[in-house]
Parts: structure tokens; C-alpha cells; sequence
């Protein structure tokens, strides 16, 4: 690019851009909104007209972001907004100093914290605030401190000009929480159209992790948090041992869920079936080493990890949340399982395990419904648009 990148510390200096756009998280890892804001970063990378900015909020200068190390290492510029939590108050001043300095023209949260953060920051700055809502929380779970910024989030999403759901069901429950319908669009996550399998890559890797040819694999990736439902997961390994079908979990990700998580992996005796692997980089490789993909999810807004699935020909079994049944329809695209129902998901892989034309059946036809309408580049033209818009309006 032809402008450098800073962190944003109190001291540092930042090249001028125009038309520069925000894309403002905090980010734990290369997840959901991560990926989306990369695809979405390409795109606008492509087109030219908007400049994205992976914005991480970060609580010192020298703290590694995931999201900033891959925004940087495919030439999209970033910053580590140095925002800690007990300074908040202090930090944001400067911070939207230094973004007005950037001649940033929008501010585009993902979160919300990131959204309660740019609805103060546009009052110190006038930069306008847009926000998308990839995963609606539980009010009633977690540290009070999170729970209080959801419901400023919520209040504060009221007066945004803006705010993206990326599902049907996320606008619905944005609507019934206050937020004014004519207010709120849908845009739905879109994927890179992938190349099929590299069968050659896929089985040096499988090999590092002790999966076997006769090994049937099934992989999930995201937080471990309640809403992913990765025990039910791991209760299912378990009753397929008992059943003594060959298969190997595997289970990307960091959460709040991770030691129980492994203590159930102890209690049920599937040490040498289930492995959870922690953070990874390499996740679109893990995706496509695998026989198959389980999500048992509890909420969602349209995965992205299911787009990849389908983009990389993975056969999916997922739970009938969320936007999901506009990509994965029972014996169509895809198995779909009731929530918290680990023996209809032992009963789906054991399926699957058994049918390898099934497999291609059920990867072939979700890969046709992504490709059609699931595309980075059809994401791309809706947040354009929307862009252009809302600077034309505050522009007026």
C-alpha cells in the first residue's frame, strides 16, 4: 500500500488516507467477524473507493492481535488502538484524535464493545458510526461488566444511522430490543469461492495430528462459548466409541468453555477420540483435511466456518438455527440435528461415516447454494452501497 501503518499509542504519527473506513473489534483470534472483515477488506481493497482500516483494540501496544498479524500479512492496513479498560474514559479523546487525523469517514463496529466505544467516539469527532451484529449474546450469562456494555449496546444502537444483522432472526431481535426497523438491514456473511481439497497438503496434515486414512474426521472451529454447543460434540464422540465407530474430533478454538470442556473429554474417556487444539492459523487447512463438519450450535447468524465448509467441499451437520436452513437443508445440503442432542449427532456422523456418496452429495449441493448466494463479492456491493449512502446523507 502506499501509505504506512501505526500504532495508535498517544505518540505515534499516521499517514493521511481519504475516504479511509474503521473496521473497529476486539478481536480474540481469527473467528466469525474476523473472517468477515478480511473477505469484506479484499473487496474494498479491490474496488478502491473505500479504504479499509483493521481497527483491533487492544490493552498495550506490544499485545499480539491474530487479526492484526493477518490484516498486515495480506497488505490490509491496520492499527492497535491502545484502549484499556480502566482508561477508557481517558484513551478515547485521543484515540479519535488520531483516527480523525487518519481522515477516517466512517466507523464500522463489529461488537459491543467496539460499537459502545464509536457511538463515543462520533460524539467527539462527528465521524459517523454504523454497526454489525453478527451473534446476539445472552443477557443473563457472563461477567457483569459484559453484560453492562451489551446494554449500553443496545441503548446506544438506537441512535445509529445503521446497524447491520447477518441474519433474519438477528433483525428481529435487534427490532424487538428497540432498535427502529427502518434502521436495520440484513447483509449476509459471504466467503471466498475456495479450490477443492489439496489432498496432498490434507494428508501430511492429518498425519501431524494422528488421524489416520481409516480415520473418519469431523471438525468444528469457534469460541468456546455456550452458543457453539461443542459439548454436545464431545458427548457424541463418546457414545460413537461405544459403538466402536472410527472417528477422530477435532475442535479449533479458545473460550471460557475450555477447561470444562476438557474435564468432559476426561469424564467420558474420549482422550484418544477428541482433541481440542486451541487457537490456529490454519484453519481453512483443517477444514479441508476433514471428512465433515459439525456445528451444534445453539445460536447463530449465517456461520462463516459453514460458508468455508461448503466453499471447501466438507459435508456439514448442523442444528436448524439462525440463518442456517437458507444454506444447509436436511438431506439436501447438508444433516441437520435438534439442539443439545448428542445421539442424533452420533447417529449423523455414523451416517455420513457409512455413505461416502452421500458425502459428495450433500458438499456438492451446499457448495452450489454458496456460490450463488454467499460470495465475499456480494457482501461487498451491500456494505458499498451502504457506505455510499450514509456519507452521502451525512454529507447533506
Amino acid at each position: 500500500m502506499d501509505c504506512p501503518t501505526a500504532y495508535i499509542n498517544g505518540n505515534s504519527e499516521v499517514a493521511v488516507t481519504p475516504k479511509r473506513v474503521l473496521h473497529f473489534i476486539e478481536s480474540g483470534g481469527l473467528y466469525g467477524a474476523e473472517q468477515v472483515i478480511l473477505n469484506l477488506s479484499r473487496e474494498m481493497l479491490r474496488k478502491g473507493e473505500f479504504i479499509p482500516v483493521v481497527g483491533c483494540i487492544v490493552s498495550s501496544g506490544s499485545e499480539q492481535s491474530d487479526l492484526y498479524d493477518a490484516a498486515m500479512s495480506e497488505g490490509i492496513d491496520a492499527v492497535k488502538l491502545v484502549i484499556p479498560n480502566t482508561r477508557f474514559p481517558l484513551d478515547l479523546p485521543r484515540v479519535a484524535r488520531m483516527l480523525r487525523h487518519m481522515n477516517v469517514v466512517m466507523i464500522h463496529s463489529h461488537g459491543y464493545k467496539p460499537s459502545v466505544y464509536g457511538f463515543l467516539i462520533k460524539a467527539f469527532t462527528g465521524i459517523p458510526v454504523i454497526a454489525t451484529c453478527h451473534l446476539w449474546f445472552e443477557m443473563d450469562k457472563g461477567p457483569l461488566k459484559t453484560r453492562v456494555m451489551i446494554g449500553l449496546e443496545k441503548l446506544f444502537y438506537r441512535w445509529f444511522p445503521q446497524v447491520i444483522a447477518v441474519s433474519d432472526d438477528i433483525r428481529q431481535v435487534l427490532i424487538k430490543n428497540g432498535v427502529p426497523g427502518r434502521k436495520v438491514s440484513v447483509v449476509e456473511n459471504g466467503v471466498a469461492i475456495e479450490p477443492l481439497t489439496n489432498h496432498e497438503q490434507s494428508a501430511s496434515l492429518r498425519t501431524s495430528l494422528g488421524i489416520s486414512e481409516n480415520d473418519f474426521c469431523v471438525f468444528n472451529a469457534g469460541r468456546l462459548t455456550r452458543q457453539k454447543g461443542q459439548w454436545t460434540l464431545i458427548e457424541a464422540a463418546a457414545l460413537l466409541k461405544e459403538r466402536r465407530v472410527n472417528i477422530k474430533v477435532i475442535i479449533a478454538g479458545e473460550g471460557r468453555l475450555k477447561d470444562m470442556l476438557t474435564d468432559r473429554i476426561a469424564e467420558l474417556g474420549v482422550q484418544d477420540r477428541v482433541q481440542l487444539l486451541g487457537f490456529r492459523r490454519d484453519v481453512p487447512e483443517l477444514l479441508a483435511m476433514s471428512d465433515a463438519l459439525a456445528l451444534p450450535s445453539l445460536d447463530e447468524g449465517m456461520p462463516m466456518i459453514l460458508l468455508e465448509s461448503a466453499a471447501h467441499g466438507v459435508p456439514s451437520i448442523t442444528t436448524e438455527v439462525g440463518d442456517i436452513p437458507k444454506l444447509i437443508r436436511d438431506g439436501e445440503s447438508g444433516l441437520v440435528i435438534p439442539k443439545e442432542d448428542p445421539l442424533a449427532l452420533a447417529d449423523a456422523i455414523e451416517q455420513l461415516r457409512n455413505d461416502k456418496a452421500l458425502c459428495e452429495r450433500l458438499a456438492g449441493a451446499a457448495r452450489g447454494i454458496m456460490q450463488s448466494n454467499y460470495s465475499s463479492q456480494a457482501m461487498h456491493r451491500q456494505y458499498h452501497d451502504i457506505y455510499r449512502q450514509l456519507l452521502r446523507g451525512d454529507q447533506q
